[in-house]
């Protein structure tokens, strides 16, 4: 009886260690490894993403460090930054038509208000309509002076910012930057990413 039971109690504390593992994340692009001009051509093309990390932002002699949730969808941006500010934390959203900012008090502002009150807790004027392809380590549609390095971009100037990808790791399909630094006179942002997701 007794050996049943101890049996009973192996079976039921090894299922109870079993778990699922979780399904791997979705692969979009061609692959890590996959040549970068064809890497480069479908990053262009993406227009659906998200992902987390952290931001170290310096201007103007000062600077702060926060928590950093992007998300990509078709003709929009969502921009959430947690840490201090002065105020804790603040969601921005963004598109062609529209520029909207709320604070962590639930403060909303949109339009030119918006740029104005991001640009005086930041320091800068954030460049929101390149930053959805500057996170892929691509430039914008448009002039922009590439540096590369066997044929993956290395940094790119565009718009007065320079762009570095200090360390890529493969994400989505692709390989992403996982550093990457972005700087132009008196203002500098430093990105390290922890995931990507679809």
């Amino acid at each position: 009886m007794r050996a049943r039971l101890a049996a009973a109690c192996l079976v039921a504390l090894a299922i109870a260690g079993c778990k699922t593992a979780p399904p791997p994340a979705p692969v979009v692009g061609p692959g890590a490894d996959a040549p970068w001009d064809l890497q480069r051509e479908q990053l262009g093309k993406l227009d659906r993403y998200s992902l987390n990390g952290r931001v170290a932002v310096a201007a103007n002699g000062q600077g702060f460090t926060a928590s950093l949730r992007y998300a990509q969808s078709p003709g929009s941006s969502d921009l959430a930054l947690d840490g201090p500010l002065g105020i804790g934390g603040l969601r921005v959203a963004y598109s062609a038509d529209e520029l909207r900012m709320t604070n962590s008090k639930g403060v909303r502002l949109d339009g030119d208000a918006a740029r104005a009150d991001l640009e005086r807790r930041l320091g800068f004027a954030l460049p929101l309509g390149e930053l959805r392809w500057w996170l892929l380590g691509v430039p914008a549609p448009g002039e922009a002076n590439i540096e590369e390095t066997a044929g993956e971009i290395r940094a790119f100037t565009q718009n007065g910012w320079r762009v570095s990808i200090n360390a890529r790791a493969p994400g989505l399909g692709f390989a992403l930057p996982q550093k990457l630094t972005a700087e132009r006179e008196g203002a500098r942002l430093k990105l390290l990413v922890e995931n990507w997701q679809p």
